[in-house]
């Protein structure tokens, strides 16, 4: 057997890599590098190949070095872009990129070579996850903090100077997060609180940051069970006082910040803030925070919404056609938002009238948009396709979709008592149209089959359903065509499904009763229909 050339080879293990899950090609490497009974050089070049892969996409070395100082703080939230507000704590991935941007290009820039060059080196017979880890990259990471510190400690003296890195620091936001969010309409400028929190991060890095970061991974993202979070909002008390004595309020409340803004455990934090005793009209740092996620997701669900629906630019009637990846973006920020409203209740911020309308706005401002334009949507398509009779319309799973989402938002509204009349209207028409559509469909026309009136009704019944309403409610006993379709669907419909199944069996209950409201006189289509019905649920 001829071995394979290193061009075949190559190929070969590109194809079988990108196949794999990131965890997993490194656990093939694993494997690769614990091979003895293959030849020395083939196992080389193998090896070789699987680092070449992972490290070809990963190029700019030295600034993810240089990022690794802020790691355990770090998140990827464009959901909290949003807010408008400065949210204290927060730490985006894409800032501490700019930072890099702005000290290698002022602070260290020979150093930013120098490191650049070493783990390029480096990266051509090692993984650079490894590499970043190795003696040379923490030393090199050590003089980029070392020499950033310093630079900092400048620019933070002068408001002049801080102004000017805080404009170039929001024009790399603006150019990052217009690639990393299709939602945001317009970024934020840098704050300065943001800044000195990256600076306050590089300068106690031996200490009481290292301190921070430790006791944050003792806590879970989001502990099951009241007890569990009760249990966990004691320890984070503890800890934040333990922190504030040895090292002062501001590094010490970067705790129970990151554990609302890195973990996004707001059952958590909402415990803490009533625990530590916090004036919820005065406010601290984490209650500004958590008003600040609040704003920040609840403006990131109207703004997905309007670019998901293209409220803006849509012609009526025109479909709707989320994808996938936006449908579970919308589904995410929905969740995430009820989570908060659990966390403010507990909290007691909707209890103080100081602190209460910052939520009030927020969740009126984006009732607005949702209950008129969003809703207007959801109706016409839904009614379009209720009334769509010999086939679905194109986007009759996506209708059902959005429908759901507005019931979630109009149960939200109620619990956080800012239900509208809005959705309440919204629900009734739409609701109304339905069982006109369902009136129409069981009118027969010349040439339509019994079969094609069942899937009419069930598509009707799809969109109902999401209302907890059948349409078994809406077609009377008496109808002589529903005698006919459920006789014909029994006898010839094969396996039913569970809903089409549930239908005949509550309208067979209702011709029972019907039948049972006289002693002397029965119909015979009803009775014929309800031993059809006996039959059909008989053992065989």
């Amino acid at each position: 057997m001829t071995e394979a050339s290193p061009d075949d080879l190559r190929a070969k293990i590109d194809d079988l890599v990108t196949r794999l899950p990131s965890s997993l090609v490194y656990s093939l490497l694993s494997e690769i590098e614990s091979m003895d009974a293959e030849s020395a050089d083939r196992v080389q070049l193998v090896r070789q190949y699987v680092i070449e892969y992972l490290n070809r996409q990963r190029t700019n070395r030295a600034r993810r070095l240089f990022t690794s100082l802020f790691e355990a703080f770090l998140i990827d939230d464009d959901a909290l872009y949003h807010a408008g507000v400065a949210v204290p704590g927060m730490l985006q991935r894409v800032d501490a990129g700019a930072l890099w941007e702005l000290l290698s290009r002022d602070a260290f820039p020979l150093l930013a070579v120098e490191a650049q060059e070493q783990l390029d080196a480096m990266a051509r017979d090692e993984v650079i996850d490894r590499v970043l880890k190795s003696p040379t990259a923490t030393a090199l990471k050590e003089r980029m903090r070392v020499a950033a510190v310093k630079h900092l400690d400048g620019l933070l003296a002068s408001k002049k100077t801080a102004d000017e890195a805080l404009a170039t620091m929001s024009r790399n936001r603006q150019r990052r997060t217009r690639l990393m969010s299709g939602f945001l309409e317009k970024t934020p400028p840098v704050e300065i609180g943001t800044l000195r929190l990256m600076h306050a991060v590089m300068a106690g890095a031996d200490g009481s940051m290292t301190a921070v970061a430790d006791r944050l991974e003792g806590f879970a993202a989001a502990p099951s069970g009241e007890m569990e979070r009760s249990r966990r909002a004691d320890a984070l008390v503890e800890a934040t006082e333990a922190l504030r004595e040895r090292y002062g309020d501001d590094d010490a409340l970067l705790l129970p910040l990151s554990v609302l803004t890195v973990k996004g455990n707001y059952g958590v934090i909402a415990l803490y803030i009533r625990q530590s005793g916090v004036d919820p009209g005065r406010g601290d740092a984490v209650t500004a925070a958590l008003t600040g996620h609040f704003i920040g997701v609840t403006r990131a669900l109207t703004a997905a919404l309007g670019a998901v629906l293209r409220l803006n630019e849509r012609v009526p009637g025109s479909a709707i056609r989320p994808s996938a990846k936006e449908k579970l973006r919308l589904e995410a920020l929905t969740t995430r938002l009820a989570t908060l409203i659990d966390a403010v209740a507990a909290a007691g911020l909707m209890e103080d009238r100081r602190s209460e309308p910052a939520f009030r706005n927020a969740w009126t401002a984006a009732g607005k948009i949702i209950g008129a334009r969003v809703a207007a949507v959801a109706l016409e398509r839904s009614s379009q396709a209720a009334a769509a009779r010999h086939q679905p319309v194109v986007d009759q799973d996506d209708v059902v979709w959005l429908d759901r989402l507005l019931c979630l938002w109009q149960r939200m509204s109620r619990d956080f008592g800012f239900e509208t009349y809005d959705l309440v209207k919204w629900r009734e028409t739409l609701l109304e149209e339905l069982r006109a559509n369902v009136e129409r469909a069981m009118k027969f026309e010349e040439g339509e089959t019994l079969d094609e009136r069942m899937e009419h009704l069930l598509r009707i019944n799809t969109v109902s359903g999401v209302f907890g309403q059948r349409i078994s409610a809406w077609i009377p006993s008496s109808s002589h065509n529903m005698t006919r379709l459920l006789s014909h669907r029994l006898e010839h419909g094969g396996d039913l499904d569970a809903e089409e199944r549930a239908i005949i069996n509550e309208l067979v209950a209702t011709a029972r009763t019907e039948v049972g409201k006289s002693r002397y006189w029965k119909s015979n289509e009803l009775m014929d229909l309800i031993e059809l019905s006996d039959r059909a649920r008989a053992p065989r």
